[in-house]
């Protein structure tokens, strides 16, 4: 993900490229915390937890969070710490 560039606009939105997006799972909505780094600045996302669990016909299913994507890596995640 190095060497990616993101735009400024004139109202001071930065546009993220599509890449990095896709690679972090950050969908609209998501909020981020802005930290200043000397000459730069950091952006962290804040997530609410994607994982809502409700079952349905007996089986545990993984709700829709609204402004969280669920990735691949976080079902695997969520799979691994319940065979712990």
């Amino acid at each position: 993900m190095d060497g990616m560039l993101a735009s400024l606009d004139k109202a001071g939105r930065v546009v993220i490229p599509k890449e990095a997006r896709d690679q972090l799972g950050l969908g609209p909505e998501v909020q981020f915390e802005v930290t200043l780094t000397g000459d730069g600045l950091l952006l962290t996302p804040l997530r609410r937890s994607a994982r809502r669990i409700v079952e349905v016909d007996g089986w545990p299913v993984i709700e829709a969070v609204p402004g969280v994507t669920t990735t691949d890596a976080d079902v695997q995640r969520w799979r691994d710490d319940g065979q712990r």
